[in-house]
Formats: structure tokens, sequence, C-alpha cells
């Protein structure tokens, strides 16, 4: 690769960075410069965009994050919350398995780790400092718990996986040592999460 268009394309991402523009733009942009510097016609960068998101499983993402914005406006998190305190909360460090089951609840519904681990720990943090529990005990639980949002069906990250992975082509030598490979299936994908959820569920109990 030439060396200038590397140069050419982190200089202008770090340089949009440094005067304050959001990541997206600085990407975006970069990416801008660097095709006119190969001249290519910047009409394809709108096709591009338009082909990536132009995919019907990807219309999923934004309705998993819509379900976790109206559970949190809604205060449906508080009740799912009072749902797993009353599943966990008799038994010793039940608040902290308490926020397993909520953090198991909520990436069911969400999808995604990050907003899982938000939604979750700004209730459940300051509720186990109040019953003295160490904070870095709170975080810790609620981190490790936020993860299982990647891992309970449905995942975002296991529907953008999917439809990267359905143009991928095996490479032709684990085909003869192995045979033909089936294409990805999300569906599959949801059923194979579901298990290993659980379990690590579990374990951070």
């Amino acid at each position: 690769m030439d060396n200038l268009l590397i140069e050419i394309i982190f200089g202008a991402f770090f340089g949009l960075l440094v005067l304050g523009a959001p990541i997206t733009v600085a990407l975006g942009v970069s990416s801008l410069i660097a095709m006119i510097y190969l001249g290519d016609n910047p009409i394809k960068m709108v096709q591009m965009a338009w082909s990536s998101v132009g995919s019907f499983p990807l219309m999923a993402l934004p309705a998993f994050i819509l379900a976790g914005a109206l559970m949190e406006a809604a205060g449906l998190s508080r009740r799912l919350i009072a749902v797993a305190e009353s599943l966990a909360g008799p038994f010793t460090g039940g608040l902290s398995a308490a926020t397993i089951v909520a953090c198991l609840f909520f990436g069911a519904i969400s999808g995604s780790g990050p907003a899982t681990t938000a939604a979750v720990g700004m209730l459940m943090i300051p509720a186990m400092s109040r019953q003295g529990y160490g904070p870095g005990y709170a975080a810790s639980v609620t981190a490790a718990a936020g993860g299982l949002g990647i891992i309970i069906p449905p995942s975002i990250p296991m529907v953008i996986y999917g439809i990267s992975a359905m143009g991928m082509q095996p490479d032709p030598a684990a085909i003869e040592a192995h045979g033909t490979f089936q294409s990805v299936s999300i569906s599959k994908l949801f059923i194979a999460g579901f298990l290993p959820g659980v379990v690590m569920a579990g374990g951070c109990w």
C-alpha cells in the first residue's frame, strides 16, 4: 500500500480528532479524502454506505436499541430489577445475584452489552454501595454481567457477524479437509448463544 495514502488517512483522521470533530465525522472525512487521492468518484462512498445498511437483518439493530431506550424511559428496567431481586434477594449476596439476573433479562431484550451495563449499573451499583458492597466489587459484578448482553440472544454483534460472514468464502484447504461448510445462520447463532449465556450467568453468580 502507498505510504502516502496511509499518512493521508491517519493524518486526516487524527487531525480532525484534534480539532474536536466527532469520531464518525473523522472516519468519514478521512475516507473521503483517501478516495479523492486515489482518484475514485466520491459518489462511491454513498453507494457503499447504502449497500452496507441495505440489509434486512441489519434492520433488527435499531429495533434492539429502541427497545432498550423504551425500557429505560418507561421504567421497565426498574421492574426487571425488582423481579430479579425477588428471585435472588433472599440469599447471601442476593443483591449482586439480582444484578446478574437483571443483566440477563435486560440483555435478552436490548441485545447490547454496553446498554445492559449502563441501564442496570445506573440503578444497581448505588444500591449495592448503600447495602455495604465495595464500589469496586459492585462495578466489577455489573461489568462482568453486562457482557451477557452480547451472548444472550438476540445479540447485536451476532447479527453483525452473521451478515459479515455470509459473504465469506471458506479456505479451499479447509473444504478439502472437512468438506463443505454451511452458510452462517443468524437464528442458529442465537440458539448457540443461549446455553453459554446461561452458563456464564451461573458462573458470575
